[in-house]
């Protein structure tokens, strides 16, 4: 973990804008003994979100950034329609269940990890999207990134920072931190996109949305 000075050295800012982070809820943080202390990953997420240079990351799958494919993790977990549930834990739940390559003696400690993450700070990320995960390794869970998208039968109220309910959920399982980085960094690329957001919106069917985000992702950066 970091403290707020900490962060503000890795990251090239002052610690007022930390504190700033942590206020507004973009930058999660652990009270211990009245100071903030913060996630590695999470510093990492952030870094990737304002637009500054990641740290780099002492755990390695062996894969390249191309290795990475949304279009192939997507094809992996699924997309899935109508899935019910009234609360943010209901719709988890459920969405988690559904998740195509989670073996059923994982569910239940996955489950506990996305509710975690979920008690720092809400992952809705605005119009309607969220993207629930775990937020740390995930090394003996998964040995492959997983992206699952499920699409909620009602909106329901996610503490998202825009205020919208979400209905649709991009459950994100990565076995260590640098490949859930790497997801976040594409995934947060491909749905500024407007065919693929606007397919996410629309609960297009699963073949058009597998087919615009295959043409969104061949867009990406080459240093994405």
């Amino acid at each position: 973990m970091f403290s707020v000075r900490e962060a503000a050295d890795v990251l090239g800012v002052s610690q007022k804008t930390v504190y700033r982070w942590i206020k507004d809820g973009r930058l999660p943080s652990h009270r211990l003994g009245g100071q903030h202390f913060l996630e590695r990953s999470e510093v990492n997420s952030l870094a990737i979100r304002e637009g500054l240079r990641p740290m780099p990351d002492s755990t390695d799958d062996g894969q390249t950034d191309a290795d990475v494919s949304l279009y192939d993790m997507l094809v992996r977990g699924g997309v899935f329609y109508r899935i019910g549930g009234t609360t943010k834990k209901e719709v988890l739940q459920n969405a988690l269940n559904m998740v195509k390559g989670v073996d059923e003696s994982v569910s239940a400690p996955l489950f506990q990890m996305f509710l975690a993450r979920e008690e720092l700070a809400s992952t809705g990320i605005g119009d309607h999207i969220a993207i629930p995960h775990a937020r740390g390794s995930l090394v003996g869970y998964v040995s492959h990134p997983i992206l699952a998208l499920s699409f909620l039968e009602s909106p329901i109220d996610y503490g998202a920072l825009d205020g919208k309910p979400v209905y649709a959920l991009f459950l994100l399982i990565s076995p260590n931190v640098r490949t859930h980085l790497r997801i976040l960094a594409k995934l947060s690329f491909c749905l500024q996109a407007p065919e693929f957001k606007e397919a996410v919106l629309r609960q297009s069917s699963r073949e058009q949305l597998l087919t615009t985000l295959s043409k969104t992702e061949a867009r990406l950066p080459q240093d994405s």
